[in-house]
């Protein structure tokens, strides 16, 4: 017999990654009655994949997220305050956290590294606009597609390409690459938001679209679009793409949690942390390393690093 539950959901939040996507309490859909989560391993839809997971938690902080890693250095943003939406951005190397200071920022994230040290990241600034930021070495630089009202940069390659979302004056969402400060939007065709939130080496780019009601991932490879849907899942979040074409991203069950999940040779794969109510992947790099968040069972978020 299938059981059902309602479920309030709220609606995505206007800042989609700094106030939205780094939420692991966010979810994609509105109020309606769902179905209890059905398991797509035990189905053979998706198999389970098993890493060992360390976690990444900002010392003393209430909760910590982890984006990225070069494999030496790891890239996030975490938060004193319980449920708090304005983060600080840091990077944790060596064993080391130290604190990201994002001239004249409010509220930060870093959200990617390449293997040469450039980061790359979204802020708010004192006058509480959204924008992108890049790192070089000591240098900041802003990151802001042409006439946007927000602007967040959320991957960039060892070519120094830079992807991310912005929002026009109308609000509404687009994704974006830049290639040397020259821009080019990016839309999911027919969709009403969407968001570039990878990029690999070779310039294949993911991110996630929005029909006005449901969450899609996608893939963009030479000029072509192609959907990236985990099964039976009532949203979906392709985030991250290495070299080789791996995506990692997280999708939501009928329940309303999410799973982490990779998406390698044509195929599914769960990749959750033992004991987690919610688990995010963020990112695969080349060696395979990912990274990303959970929620435990005290309802505590934490960033992670799995190999």
């Amino acid at each position: 017999m299938t059981q059902t539950a309602v479920v309030q959901l709220p609606q995505r939040p206007r800042e989609a990654i700094l106030y939205g996507l780094v939420d692991l309490r966010w979810r994609p859909t509105v109020s309606r009655t769902v179905a209890v989560a059905p398991d797509v391993v035990a189905q053979g839809l998706a198999a389970a994949k098993v890493y060992a997971f360390a976690s990444v938690d900002y010392p003393g902080a209430a909760l910590s997220l982890v984006f990225d890693s070069d494999n030496t250095t790891a890239v996030g943003a975490f938060a004193f305050a319980p449920g708090s939406s304005s983060t600080t951005a840091f990077t944790f190397t060596g064993g080391v956290y130290q604190i990201l200071p994002v001239p004249g920022s409010i509220a930060s994230i870093a959200t990617s590294i390449n293997r040469t040290g450039l980061i790359v990241g979204v802020y708010e600034d004192l006058a509480k606009v959204v924008r992108g930021f890049a790192k070089n070495g000591s240098i900041f630089s802003n990151v802001d597609f042409p006439g946007a009202i927000i602007t967040q940069a959320l991957d960039i390659n060892d070519a120094g390409q830079i992807v991310g979302n912005y929002f026009d004056a109308s609000f509404i969402e687009h994704g974006f690459v830049s290639n040397g400060g020259f821009f080019t939007a990016i839309d999911y065709p027919g969709s009403t938001a969407t968001a570039a939130t990878g990029i690999n080496g070779v310039g294949d780019i993911v991110g996630t679209w929005s029909d006005g009601t449901t969450s899609h991932g996608f893939v963009l490879r030479g000029g072509v679009f192609t959907p990236i849907t985990f099964p039976l899942a009532t949203g979906t979040v392709a985030f991250g793409i290495n070299d080789t074409g791996d995506i990692a991203g997280y999708y939501f069950d009928t329940a309303n949690n999410s799973h982490g999940f990779l998406y390698t040779n044509g195929a599914f794969s769960t990749v959750d942390v033992a004991g987690a109510s919610s688990s995010q992947l963020t990112r695969i790099n080349n060696e395979g390393l990912v990274t990303g968040a959970f929620i435990d069972a005290l309802n505590e978020e934490h960033g992670f690093i799995g190999q």
